[in-house]
């Protein structure tokens, strides 16, 4: 709520109370401000505050002013414009107004009214008059009239006016129309400006980084930021190598007059495990037995032995001989083998393998004997079998082994999977310690296969191991590329060009035209590449510090070997080439 201050108006000037300005400086604390008002001759006090007063900042302070302004018998009235100090005066119940011009008022208080009540109200007797304010005369405001009608008829005695900084720019609520007696008045009341330190130091600060910004962005313009780009077009000559080398690890270092250059064989063993399931099946029941009459029936009439272990077959099923036997001549009747005394000799036999197909020979069947069976001239083989008895004794108990076709694919796909990876490892090896290697004399030797368990053993798999062993031709990089620089310097000016690669090996093609050796052969190397001029880029840079485009171009292009020249200089505003380390050379070659 609003509490304005009822006053009796009176006629007579002189029983209005007297009036003194007081200014508050930002620094003041409270008990200074509190002095200040103590120390005031009037008996209405006009406090002056500035922006931001921090002392008056706590409603705490307000309570403390008002109590010890009542207690000196002053009035107090905060001359202000800041919103944030009204809810706190009007909680300590102290007076405020925008001007001198301006109606005092205790602003709303944001506390309950009782407690506005006991806070805000002047401070009155039980019977409801004011307070007295000058000599024991009770002095009552005029709520209606401004701070400083209220202490006009004191001018004479006490000519004090008060001055704020927002006069000119606040509006004068309720003002009477002007009037040339109202406005003299408002002008006398009028007395020297407060300044505003806040803005002043606000341009202050703003005014010293503009100017730091200032001395940074000049420091950015001159030192870091000015660079040039000098590009240069040369023209490059193409040149080329074509020579016949004769390699071996004979030669122990380049005779480029001979065309010989050293060569060694490198060599590298694979080693490979490769694990799969046996497929094979062997019948390892017992072996069938068959008593076999042998009967020499050689054309020339002369003994045979027949060895023990030599096969006898009969429909694709084998058997092999316990014992060695000697068969004397025989001869021939009507066109027939006949036996005479010892000419024949019965040989046990055992089959080759388990099974009981081997029983069903029966007596009487013929036999193949091996080494013996070829049809002479007289129509019978050398050695011909019959067998006394049928076989038997043979049973059947088969089982899966290892067999030599588990053992070739375990090998095929071991040396399938690991082999490009193993020779790419290799050859880079190789070049890594300096070498050029001739990928075209690569080789492999025969693997070397060994098969745990090994082919004929009962298994469910077998882990096969092949070792590989590869050996490849190589020469020596340094000496490849000396003969090849060689060949390439004959055909230029070395005091005015140079080659434009510094690896020849990059672009190198080398031809093995004959291999009479592991570690000799023929070789036809061939190189292209071209030769461009010599320029320093030290010196250009050198050159360049300082200058315009002009100035860096006109030299330069007169250059041997120099096409064109462009300058690039960067941001907008630099004019000449900044220092070298912020100048970049760019060489372009031009072929002719």
């Amino acid at each position: 709520m609003t509490a304005k201050i009822t006053v009796n108006s009176s006629d007579n000037p002189k029983s209005q109370p007297a009036k003194e300005t007081v200014y508050v400086d930002v620094e003041d604390e409270i008990t200074s401000i509190i002095g200040k008002v103590e120390g005031a001759k009037a008996k209405l006090v006009a406090l002056v505050l500035p922006k931001r007063a921090s002392a008056l900042q706590s409603v705490v302070n307000m309570r403390l002013l008002k109590r010890r302004a009542d207690s000196s018998a002053k009035s107090v009235v905060l001359i202000t414009t800041e919103a944030a100090l009204l809810p706190l005066a009007g909680a300590a119940g102290l007076h405020v107004a925008k001007n001198l011009q301006s109606t005092p008022e205790v602003p709303p208080s944001p506390l309950e009214a009782a407690a506005l009540e006991s806070t805000t109200a002047i401070s009155t007797d039980e019977s409801g008059e004011d307070e007295e304010l000058d000599g024991g005369k009770p002095a009552k405001i005029d709520y209606n009239r401004s701070i400083g009608e209220l202490a006009a008829a004191h001018e004479v005695e006490e000519p004090e006016v008060i001055a704020l900084d927002d006069d000119e720019d606040l509006p004068e609520p309720n003002a009477p129309k002007s009037s040339a007696p109202k406005q003299a008045k408002s002008r006398a009341l009028k007395g020297p400006k407060v300044p505003n330190f806040d803005k002043f130091r606000l341009v202050l600060f703003g005014g010293i980084a503009a100017f730091i910004a200032l001395i940074v962005f000049i420091f950015l313009a001159i030192f870091v930021l000015p660079k040039a780009t000098i590009t240069i077009d040369t023209a490059s000559s193409p040149v080329s190598a074509n020579l016949n080398l004769n390699a071996s690890d004979k030669y122990t270092a380049l005779n480029e007059t001979a065309s010989q250059i050293p060569a060694s064989l490198k060599a590298s063993n694979q080693t490979a495990q490769q694990t799969v399931t046996a497929t094979g099946q062997q019948n390892q029941g017992n072996k069938a037995t068959v008593t076999v009459t042998l009967t020499n029936c050689t054309a020339t009439s002369t003994s045979v032995t027949v060895p023990a272990g030599t096969g006898v077959s009969n429909n694709g099923l084998t058997f092999i001989t316990q014992k060695s036997v000697t068969l004397p001549n025989s001869y021939f009747s009507a066109g027939k083998c006949k036996n005479l005394a010892d000419s024949y000799q019965d040989v046990p036999a055992i089959a080759s393998s388990g099974g009981t197909k081997y029983n069903d020979i029966s007596s009487g069947s013929t036999f193949g004997v091996s080494g013996f069976s070829a049809t002479q001239s007289n129509g019978y083989p050398s050695i011909q079998g019959v067998s006394s008895a049928k076989s038997g004794g043979g049973t059947d108990n088969n089982v899966t082994v290892v067999s030599q076709s588990d053992v070739d694919s375990a090998k095929a796909k071991a040396t399938s999977t690991n082999s490009n990876d193993y020779t790419n490892t290799f050859i880079k090896q190789l070049e890594g310690s300096g070498l050029y290697v001739l990928r075209s004399t690569l080789k492999a030797g025969d693997p070397a296969v060994t098969a745990n368990p090994a082919v004929g053993t009962q298994a469910a798999n077998t882990t096969v191991s092949i070792q590989v062993t590869y050996s490849v031709l190589t020469l020596k990089k340094a000496d490849l590329t000396k003969a090849i620089t060689d060949t390439l310097n004959e055909q230029i000016d070395k005091s005015r060009q140079k080659l434009s690669t510094t690896d020849v090996l990059s672009g190198v093609s080398v031809t093995i035209q004959n291999q009479t050796a592991d570690a000799a052969a023929t070789l036809n190397v061939n190189e292209t590449t071209t030769a461009v001029p010599i320029i320093d880029v030290a010196s250009v840079k050198k050159l360049a510090v300082g200058k315009k485009t002009h100035d860096i171009q006109l030299p330069i292009s007169n250059w041997p070997g120099v096409k064109s020249v462009d300058v690039h200089m960067s941001p907008f505003w630099v004019s000449k080439a900044p220092k070298q380390s912020k100048i970049t050379v760019v060489l372009k070659q031009v072929k002719n």
